[in-house]
């Protein structure tokens, strides 16, 4: 079988690959701004490798990745609850509890009914793919389960996601009764009920259309609620950026002020300060080498330029694009190669080279340098010397 990147396929994929985009940026901002953010990027990870295993199944290219099998429906119950305790962190302001592993009771215990077939070899998984891939009804109908029937964790799945909906449903009314008219919320509100909406469509099909309808066209419809779950979102959180902050007012405008703090002190930096900075530390490290200095700081820098600390630090890490560190040890690492190219210190064990280059140690000195010449100062020394 080969696979075919037709235009639906390549709109499937890429809507996946949006999907994984979001999940990591969702992640890596709340690390940084928002933790609640986290579980909203986890869920979209969830979501999308979901909708992977979806276009493997209506595909029938299951059979390239034997890996994964049976472990869409792990994702798939793990989905719905964490959107549910994302949402509901929101609402309430509130962080999680260790009670919330409860949520997790359901995932678990597919994983443990699946756990002999989770641990097949890929050749066992592929004769199971190959015996059932055909039937995307016979494939979802989970016949290997040792607690329950052929058939129970399609809808019992479908059952517990429109569950966790009608929670959600609750906190999200329960929230916008509460906040009321205040404009900030607006925002988050108006997305997390389109995404309502667009989840409702993820069960929904099953619920209407699965007795009705083949089920490789439930399988698409799915498909493609979850398809608009990730490019809406992306979308959303493109335009509007207020969303990734919930509810909290305090946090967007705070972040807002230091943002834009940050922008006055770089533009008046690169209009009046730059030159200057620049001239005075081409001085300092070029001319007058102080970096040969055993432990060499930004205060001495300050010192011997006369420049604020903070200014140095703004014009290093943003004009430079470097930092200090990093500054300090180029210029000992260049310095050192001169004086092994001279060959006036062949008597020097690669410790007095650290030592002339302003390095207090051979381990700080060996990191440096291979750092900045992807050698070690042995190896490089002997292409001098021979």
């Amino acid at each position: 079988m080969e696979v075919s990147l037709d235009w639906k396929n390549f709109f499937y994929i890429f809507s996946q690959f949006v999907g994984f985009l979001v999940g990591v940026v969702l992640i890596f901002f709340g690390f940084r701004k928002n933790r609640q953010n986290i579980l909203l990027g986890f869920n979209f990870l969830v979501l999308t490798y979901s909708s992977f295993i979806i276009w493997l199944i209506t595909t029938s290219y299951f059979v390239y990745f034997p890996q994964l099998y049976r472990t869409g429906n792990f994702t798939g119950l793990l989905f719905m609850p964490m959107m549910y305790l994302y949402i509901r962190m929101v609402v309430t302001g509130k962080k999680l509890h260790w009670k919330d592993a409860f949520h997790l009771i359901i995932p678990f215990v597919f994983l443990v009914d699946y756990w002999p077939v989770l641990l097949l070899e890929s050749s066992e998984k592929l004769a199971l793919i190959k015996s059932e891939i055909s039937n995307p009804a016979l494939f979802t109908s989970f016949n290997q389960s040792r607690f329950f029937p052929d058939g129970f964790y399609t809808p019992f799945r479908s059952f517990v996601l429109s569950i966790y909906w009608i929670l959600s449903v609750y906190w999200v009314r329960k929230g916008s009764m509460k906040i009321g008219k205040e404009v900030f919320s607006k925002e988050w509100f108006a997305w997390i009920k389109v995404f309502l909406v667009l989840e409702f469509l993820v069960f929904f099909p099953f619920f209407l259309l699965f007795w009705t309808v083949d089920p490789i066209t439930a399988f698409h419809l799915v498909h493609i609620a979850i398809v608009l779950l990730n490019l809406s979102t992306a979308f959303s959180l493109l335009f509007f950026p207020k969303i990734l902050y919930g509810l909290d007012k305090d946090l967007f405008f705070s972040h807002l002020k230091k943002q834009k703090s940050k922008t006055e002190i770089l533009e008046n930096l690169s209009k009046e300060k730059s030159s200057e900075i620049e001239t005075k530390i081409k001085v300092v490290l070029e001319d007058q080498k102080k970096y040969l200095q055993h432990s060499y700081s930004i205060h001495d820098l300050s010192d011997d330029t006369g420049i604020p600390t903070y200014l140095l630090t703004l014009y290093i890490n943003n004009v430079l694009n470097t930092s200090f560190t990093d500054l300090i040890n180029k210029k000992r690492i260049e310095e050192c190669c001169q004086l092994m190219a001279s060959r006036k210190y062949s008597h020097l064990a690669i410790e007095g080279f650290a030592k002339l280059s302003g390095f207090n140690n051979r381990n700080s000195f060996s990191l440096a340098f291979k750092k900045f010449k992807d050698m070690s100062p042995s190896a490089y020394y002997k292409t001098q010397i021979n």
